[in-house]
């Protein structure tokens, strides 16, 4: 099995990368932001903080499930914050790096709005993301120590980072790489 776990911070470039592997690879490409349940669900109970946490811890396990089983089940490139620390026994878990500044001018170009904006709503998501996952799933994702690969994505491009954890993926599953 091949089971390779991408994560990052905010606009670090996971899902561009994790796209582009599964495509090179043939894998299925398993992403879902589990923060937009978490801010979906706290929005449905404004003015509530109790009942907000309740439905967050809630739907964020039922992601976590069914992201596992499918993991479990497929060759796949697993592009979520918390794939890499609960996905089981993945052949590669890559951290993607790239400054606050490089992210901020990602998602405004996408959103089509100011990078001061961009980078407030980073730095925003960033920090109760962090939060979230350290007291709903006690993670902890500032440690990396579990990691094979950082790669800095504003140094690097999507198609090196392709070919960097494709031959090591191949190579961890025994499989002859071209």
């Amino acid at each position: 099995m091949i089971r390779i776990c991408i994560s990052g911070l905010s606009a670090s470039g996971k899902t561009s990368l994790g796209h582009r592997l599964a495509k090179e690879l043939n894998l299925m490409h398993i992403t879902k932001a589990s923060t937009q349940i978490y801010r979906k669900e706290s929005a449905n109970f404004k003015g509530d903080e109790k009942l907000a946490e309740m439905a967050v811890s809630k739907h964020a396990r039922t992601f976590d499930k069914e992201l596992i089983e499918l993991a479990s089940k497929n060759n796949c490139v697993v592009t979520t914050w918390l794939g890499p620390w609960i996905v089981k026994g993945p052949t590669v878990r890559v951290w993607l790096h790239a400054d606050i500044d490089a992210r901020a001018k990602r998602r405004a170009k996408e959103l089509n709005i100011p990078v001061a904006k961009a980078k407030k709503m980073i730095n925003q998501k960033d920090s109760l993301t962090i939060k979230g996952f350290k007291k709903v799933q006690g993670i902890d994702i500032n440690d990396r120590s579990g990691f094979d690969l950082e790669l800095n994505t504003e140094r690097l491009s999507v198609e090196e980072m392709t070919a960097i954890i494709s031959m090591l993926a191949l190579s961890r599953a025994n499989i002859k790489f071209r």
